[in-house]
């Protein structure tokens, strides 16, 4: 039923809903499974990932999503898929890829914080407890894409050439020694 009001010449419309609303302790408990114990956290998480697995695997886009899937990774491939993001694979030294996401205005340096996050999650959902030193990795290795090095952190991705599905990989960084410089 619509009711319409004026109060000082402003005028606001109100939906009356006609079915009683429960007290607080008459609501069902969102945490509570079917015996009617409480559950804990962990408990209320898992049943929600048991739950959530079916889903992901019957959808053609969110199919290849892990199954603790995260928000920002659901929200990154909505990006992807309305043409916002690209998905940009890094070659492993062992012959393997990450797949990391990231907008498609995204810096150099962006995209080396998106790869920092992903290798992080990635490690978790392994249960490896590893500490990577990334200021050892970039202090040694540089992106390139196309035998272009990723040098300058304030680039855009854009600006290389780097589209959706590009390849990029790490190469090793030419130091120059102290001693042969003076030479």
């Amino acid at each position: 039923m619509d009711f319409t009001t004026e109060t000082d010449g402003c005028s606001s419309t109100f939906f009356k809903d006609l079915s009683p609303k429960p007290m607080l302790d008459e609501q069902e408990n969102i945490g509570e499974d079917p015996d009617g114990e409480r559950l804990s956290h962990a408990e209320l998480k898992d049943v929600f990932q048991k739950a959530l697995e079916p889903l992901l695997k019957n959808d053609p886009i969110l199919s290849d999503l892990h199954p603790q899937v995260t928000l920002e990774e659901v929200s990154a491939l909505i990006e992807v898929e309305h043409g916002r993001a690209v998905t940009v694979f890094i070659e492993k030294v062992d012959g393997g890829h990450w797949s990391v996401v990231v907008p498609r205005e995204a810096t150099v340096l962006d995209l080396k914080r998106a790869l920092k996050n992903h290798v992080a999650l990635s490690l978790i959902r392994r249960n490896i407890k590893k500490k990577i030193s990334w200021r050892y990795i970039w202090k040694n290795n540089i992106l390139c894409y196309n035998s272009v090095q990723l040098s300058d952190l304030s680039a855009h991705i854009l600006d290389y050439g780097i589209n959706n599905k590009s390849t990029l990989t790490f190469s090793k960084r030419l130091r120059i020694k102290q001693s042969q410089r003076k030479k």
